[in-house]
Order: structure tokens, then sequence, then C-alpha cells
């Protein structure tokens, strides 16, 4: 009786610091917080000056929203789903089958990414000028070829780093059960790896309803290009707003839809122990499909319309001009990305276990990714006009530009690296959680031993993603930016936009080769970063 009563009080003793490392909060929480408050408030200032009421409003007629609406919607629609078609299939292609090519094209089909649209866009028109192309590339299904050929590695890279993490136990299992391969792609894989596709899919679309240049060359009119056209031809900058904030509202909807359709489905593995993932031997014909599909992918979205340009920048060289763009580009983008990789980590693990929190954060991420660049610098410039006035700060000078550049970024980028993170984490078993948990391990130690090496190919898909995305960055960096301070983007878009694409050459390849060598380690390095994989 002695016996268990002195046991007992040991018992509620040893148990109460382990309740209260359940109950204690994730140590990414305040980060999250931060987070959000950094993403939001650009695009909260975006909207509160589009609802004050403007003097020219009535100046501004209904039909270009309309028009832009429209417009918008039909692109989104075309492009998403070839973008979203190409990208799946070539990643289950070199994650699950063999045929000849495949490791070549593993780390060769996201080079596309590495080139903007405008380059892309301007690459093909001067194709078609030329006379070498015996298409030509223009109006809607011009900008509609240039988005899915230079977007789906969007889609590519998430839905690779899924099949690679996916359990080959139940792969294993389907081909027992007498599985081919298209009935194991539809009714395993791609089931299993739709968080990863579906959130490809929604950085693919909001990346097309926010770019300004490829549209604006192919004469498009889409709620970007209304922007700018309000702003600058109809002199009304409050218009500009107002469809600013109708494009922030509708990345909003787009956001709650895809969250809603994930529901509350699970979609990890159920695999305890690291295995080979069994590939698929393609016949003759199905494998020389599959090398005819990946070489029209790499040709068509960078092979051709790169080595056009490169053609145009031997003869037209100005590689002088060039060197302090190509450093600004570079710290500019590393610094930018990890910032925003910090930022998007914290938010998409902080909404696995602080739920509330990490709503908020999550909705706050993608309020600012489907508007263009120049919405998120004019919010944020407003922000600071509005700070100056109060006295808290003195003038914009080149240390508080770049640190309003750096902010743009982040509240541009956030979803961007949000994305392929919450999908790898939406893989992490609700049950290897509970274990850890109830063996004893706080927050930090599941955050370190469980969640980020499962997350960690979606974490490479993010990192990547983010210092792309920055190095290409235009029209925040065009409004932000320090006198004399330009970077590779801003000279491109400065000849470009005068239609002197021979002399745009030279700084768009230095835009694609810097960001081509970090894409092939990152992409090469997807495969090998299964959990369990030694």
């Amino acid at each position: 009786m002695t016996a268990a009563h002195d046991t007992a009080p040991v018992l509620a003793t040893s148990s109460a610091p382990k309740a209260m490392r359940a109950l204690a909060p994730h140590p990414l929480s305040a980060l999250a917080g931060l987070a959000a408050l950094v993403c939001a408030l650009p695009a909260f200032a975006v909207i509160f000056f589009a609802l004050a009421p403007g003097a020219d409003d009535a100046a501004f007629g209904g039909a270009l929203l309309r028009d832009a609406s429209l417009g918008t919607l039909g692109l989104a629609l075309a492009c998403g789903l070839g973008a979203t078609c190409l990208g799946a299939a070539a990643a289950w292609l070199v994650s699950l089958c063999e045929f000849p090519g495949r490791r070549t094209f593993e780390w060769l089909l996201v080079v596309p990414f590495a080139a903007p649209s405008y380059v892309l866009a301007y690459a093909y028109s001067s194709l078609t000028w030329a006379g070498a192309s015996p298409i030509a590339v223009s109006g809607f299904w011009g900008g509609a070829f240039v988005y899915a050929i230079g977007l789906y590695p969007y889609v590519y890279l998430s839905a690779r780093a899924a099949f690679a993490s996916q359990s080959a136990c139940a792969l294993e299992a389907a081909r027992s059960l007498g599985a081919r391969p298209f009935d194991l792609f539809a009714r395993v894989g791609l089931p299993m790896a739709r968080p990863a596709i579906a959130a490809g899919a929604a950085l693919t679309i909001m990346e097309i309803v926010a770019d300004y240049g490829a549209a604006q060359h192919f004469g498009l009119t889409t709620l970007s290009t209304a922007i700018f056209r309000a702003w600058y031809a109809h002199a009304n900058p409050h218009a500009a707003l107002q469809i600013a904030s109708v494009l922030l509202l509708a990345a909003l909807a787009f956001l709650v839809f895809e969250r809603s359709a994930r529901g509350r489905a699970a979609f990890s593995g159920g695999s305890v122990r690291w295995r080979p993932l069994p590939r698929y031997g393609l016949s003759t014909v199905a494998g020389a499909a599959a090398f005819l599909l990946c070489a029209a992918m790499i040709a068509f979205g960078a092979a051709l319309p790169l080595f056009w340009l490169l053609r145009l920048a031997v003869v037209h060289a100005n590689a002088g001009d060039l060197v302090r763009p190509l450093f600004n580009s570079l710290a500019l983008a590393a610094v930018g990305a990890t910032i925003t990789l910090a930022l998007a980590g914290a938010i998409a693990a902080t909404a696995r276990h602080a739920k509330r929190l990490g709503r908020v954060s999550l909705f706050a991420a993608g309020m600012g990714y489907a508007a263009p660049g120049a919405v998120i610098a004019m919010g944020a410039l407003a922000l600071f006009g509005a700070a100056r006035e109060a006295g808290l700060i003195g003038g914009v000078g080149a240390a508080l530009a770049l640190t309003a550049l750096i902010w743009a970024y982040a509240a541009r980028f956030a979803a961007a690296g949000v994305q392929p993170i919450d999908a790898g984490l939406a893989r992490l078993s609700k049950g290897v959680d509970a274990s850890a948990r109830i063996l004893g391990a706080g927050p930090w130690r599941r955050l370190m031993k469980v969640d980020l090496p499962i997350a960690a190919p979606s974490l490479a898909a993010a990192a990547l993603i983010l210092f792309v995305e920055i190095l290409k960055e235009l029209p925040a960096t065009l409004i932000l930016r320090p006198f004399d301070f330009d970077t590779l983007a801003v000279k491109a878009y400065a000849y470009a936009s005068d239609e002197r694409l021979a002399q745009s050459a030279a700084p768009s390849l230095l835009i694609f080769l810097a960001g081509l060598a970090p894409i092939i380690l990152l992409s090469r390095g997807i495969g090998k970063l299964r959990a369990g994989a030694r």
C-alpha cells in the first residue's frame, strides 16, 4: 500500500512535463505571426487606398475591368490546364518509369523555369518576325503557349517531390495486384500527389494572373495590363488600385477553394522503411513517346528561344555593362530567398499545429501573390509614405529602399514558398507526429527530427522557386530600387520595352544562366531526399 501511495505522485509529476510540452506553442509561432504581418501589410494598404474615395472615379468606366476579368479567366484556364498536364505527366515519367534519357531529363525539365515569361515572349516574337518560326506566335494562343511551356516547372517540381517521397509499399502492392502503368498513375500515384500537384497548379495560375510583360507584349487584356493601362493611359492610379484589389480578392477566393477542395483527406504513405521506388520499364513505343514528350518540353521551353537569344547576344554584345547588374541580382535573390523561405517555412509548419494562427498566416501569404509586383510595391510605398508623414522615418535612402524591396519580395512570393512546403507537410502521417509526442519529444525536437526531414524535398523545391522568382522579378524592382541600382531584369526590360530585343538578349541570357545552376542542383537533389534515404 505504501509503495502504491509513493508511486502515484511520481507518475503524476513525470507526466506533467509531457502534458505541458504537448500544450506548448509551436516554436515557430512567433515567426509565423511576424510573417503574416509582413505579407499582409502591403496588400491591406492597397485595399485601404482602393476603398478610399477617388476624385477621378467617374472618368473610369467598367468596360476595362470586365474585359480584363474575362481575358484573365480564359488565359488562366487554358494555360493552367496545359502547364498542369505537362508538369504532372513529366514528373511521373521521370520518377516512376524507365525510358531512354530519363536520368538526364530529371534535371533538364526544370530549365524553362529559369527563363522569365517576357523573355520567352520576346524570343518567340523575334523568331516569328525573322521568319524562322513556321507558326506565328502571337495573340491569345501565343501567350497561352508561352505561359504553358514556361511555367510547367511549377507543377513538375512539386509533383516530382511528391512522387519521389511516395510509399514504395503502396506502389508495390498495386503492382502485385496487376495494376498497369496508367492505372498505377491514375489510381495510386496521382491521388497521393494531389496536394503537390494542386499547389503547383495554384502557383502557375497565380503567376499567369500576375504577369504583365508577356501579356502586354502579346496585346492581351488582363487584370495586370489593365492596372498599368489605368495608371498610365488613363492617369488614374486610384482605378489601378481598385483593379489590383480585385486581383487580391480573386487570389483569396482561389486559395479558399483549393484548401476546401483538399478537405481533411490524408495523403501520407504507409511505409515506415525506406526502399527504392519501383520503376516500370516502358515498351519501345511508349519509351520513344516519353522521350519525345520530355525532349519537346525542353526544346520549346528553353533550348530554342534561348539559343536564338544567344545568337542575338553574340552579334550585339554589351557584356561590359552587365557585371554590376549581375551582382545586384544575385545578392538580392540570395538575401530575399533566404528571408522569404524562413517566413514561408514558419507559416507552413505553424499551420499544422497552431490551426488558427496557421490559417491567418496562410491567407496573409496568399494575399499578395496574385497581384503584380508593382501593386505590392505601391502598397509598400504608401506605408513608407505614411510612416514618413508621421515622423517615424526620414527620407527613403538606399538602405531603406533595399529594405522595402526585400519586404516587397517577401510579401509577393511568400505563397510561392508556402505552397510546396505545405504540400510536403500534408504527407506527414498524424500517427508519426502523435507517436513522437507520446515519446516525449518537444515541439523543437519534433520540428527538427520529424517535420523538416519529411518535408526536405518540398523545402528544396521552395528554395528553388523563391530564388529564381526574385531573380526574375521586374515591376517591384523598378519601383523600389535605389537610384542607379540596376538588376538584370531591369536592364533586359529597358531594352525589350523599346523593342530592342538584340540588346536585351545578353541580360536575358544572364538571368537564365544565373538561375540555371541552383535549378539543376536542387532538382537533382529532390530525388535523393526521400525520407529515410541514406
